[in-house]
């Protein structure tokens, strides 16, 4: 059986790549969505004491500097009245 040269190449780089994220040495993998598609399921997850959410506590998360300082004016306000 005669295996295609892209084949091996493909097959050489995902080895490398998985073998690198096992080294702790590859990029992070990052996705871009809006925060509307995430919302609901991190709401559901935190009122429901996910334990995977916890898993991810430390992680940083990139979000919008405006989205940032609504956050913050959001959080100011609510301990004002409490």
């Amino acid at each position: 059986m005669k295996t295609h040269p892209t084949r091996i190449k493909k097959h050489s780089f995902v080895r490398e790549m998985e073998m690198d994220r096992v080294a702790g040495t590859a990029e992070p993998k990052t996705v871009s969505i809006p925060l509307a598609q995430i919302t609901r399921v991190l709401i559901d997850a935190a009122e429901t004491n996910r334990t995977w959410l916890n898993d991810f506590a430390d992680d940083c998360v990139k979000i919008d500097a405006d989205l940032y300082e609504v956050l913050l004016a959001y959080q100011s306000l609510r301990h004002s009245s409490v």
